[in-house]
């Protein structure tokens, strides 16, 4: 019995990952910075944008013009300004456990966008085939 109630008291005290996140450390991010959730949607947004300028190289506009516009308008889409923005990149980054959940759902979100883009691919019909 002594040694099943020192089990369970040595499990209890483990120490937790560097990388593990709860929700006490999502509830505590300062009132300045933006919070996990809306980051995850925003950094999914600007991973996006970064994606497209890659992809449309052809364009006659500067990549880095192209991008701060993009910035821009993910910024105001989600009515945040570009500081506010770095700041909470900054505090995030300086949180490792933080920013790898933020970027896990950033992927999965990524994922989610593009399995549904395939979905809608799959259902338009080719155009060659219908000459």
């Amino acid at each position: 019995m002594f040694s099943l109630v020192l089990l369970v008291f040595a499990a209890a005290c483990k120490p937790h990952s560097a990388f593990e996140v709860d929700a006490e450390m999502i509830n505590n991010v300062p009132d300045s910075i933006i919070a996990v959730e809306p980051m995850i949607k925003i950094m999914a947004d600007v991973h996006l944008a970064e994606a497209w300028v890659q992809e449309n190289k052809t364009d006659t506009i500067p990549q880095d013009i192209r991008l701060k516009a993009y910035y821009q308008k993910i910024f105001d889409l989600h009515g945040i300004t570009s500081i506010a923005y770095q700041n909470s990149y900054n505090y995030y980054s300086a949180h490792p456990a933080l920013m790898s959940h933020i970027y896990t759902k950033v992927v999965e979100q990524l994922n989610v966008l593009e399995s549904e883009s395939a979905k809608v691919k799959k259902k338009i019909p080719n155009e060659q085939s219908s000459k």
